[in-house]
């Protein structure tokens, strides 16, 4: 979870607490029960939100790895063609074999 949404669902839960503990003062601060329903509410909603974030990015990483440990195969392979090509051919037939280097 980012920080910055736990700060903000820290502070949110206080002032829910606090509100609840005094609810004739926050009544008569004109903060309505429905009010703090909706602030459980997206307090829910982002904390759901959040882990699923959580999982995508997880999931992203496991990719991302994936991805660079393919592209290291592609690599390496790559290179033992162009080795193999290299060392048999003289460099003038080396891009008849998609290969541009000179040397």
């Amino acid at each position: 979870m980012y920080q910055i949404f736990k700060d903000q669902l820290e502070k949110t839960k206080l002032i829910i607490t606090g509100v609840k503990r005094n609810q004739r003062l926050g009544r008569d601060a004109g903060v309505e029960e429905g009010v703090i329903h909706k602030l459980e509410d997206d307090c829910k909603r982002l904390e759901e939100l959040s882990a699923e974030v959580d999982k995508i990015q997880e999931m992203a990483r496991k990719k991302t790895l994936e991805a660079h440990a393919a592209l290291k195969t592609l690599k390496d392979r790559t290179k033992t063609v162009k080795k193999a090509i290299k060392t048999k051919y003289d460099s003038t037939w080396w891009t008849k074999f998609g290969i541009p280097d000179k040397r």
